[in-house]
């Protein structure tokens, strides 16, 4: 004769399995990222990421030297100006073409170097901080999209499609706009899980 527990038991098994197996899989996930390089009134990077869960962001840095001999003594100064993971609320994104707005707070550093007998002779850097508005347009070639597929340790599966584009923008007082001396790429991955 079969004891009632041992029918309860069954039951809670026979329930749990198909509670697991109800269980939905993880969903996929995107996220897209736009990067720019700019020569000119200076060298600008600009990196934007968005994440498939959290707040876009932005890395940028940007930096100067102007060269040249005073009283006979030929010296650089350099500026340099860096930002690093700034929230972004005005990005957006397509992989034909891409829009960013973004006041930046910055660190700074500036330093003089002189030529003194043969000798590269060097200040200290100096530290200030300031703010600037950026804006950066991506705009897509028209050529093949390119595709590249990897798996990470976990299993999960990345597709990422990027196109090369051509870039303008400004910030930190520079402004670019010759396609011959700059460039950029944007980029959209795909993850999908592995199954459960």
């Amino acid at each position: 004769m079969i004891r009632f527990r041992d029918i309860l038991a069954v039951g809670v098994v026979t329930a749990a399995t198909v509670a697991l197996a109800a269980s939905p899989a993880q969903a996929d996930s995107v996220s897209r990222s736009a990067h720019a390089h700019f020569d000119g009134d200076g060298s600008m990077f600009v990196d934007v990421t968005r994440p498939a869960v959290g707040a876009t962001v932005v890395d940028v840095e940007w930096q100067k030297s102007v060269c040249g001999t005073t009283d006979g003594v030929y010296a650089c100064d350099t500026v340099s100006r860096r930002a690093q993971d700034v929230p972004v609320t005005r990005f957006s994104f397509s992989l034909t073409g891409a829009k960013l707005t973004a006041t930046v707070p910055y660190q700074e550093l500036q330093r003089r170097c002189e030529m003194i007998d043969g000798d590269e002779i060097c200040g200290a850097w100096q530290e200030s901080a300031g703010t600037t508005t950026l804006k950066v347009t991506w705009v897509a070639l028209d050529e093949p999209l390119r595709r590249e597929r990897w798996k990470s340790e976990d299993g999960t599966v990345h597709i990422t499609t990027s196109a090369w584009t051509t870039v303008s923008g400004s910030g930190f007082g520079s402004t670019y706009d010759d396609p011959a001396s700059s460039f950029g790429q944007l980029s959209r991955t795909r993850s999908i899980p592995p199954a459960a």
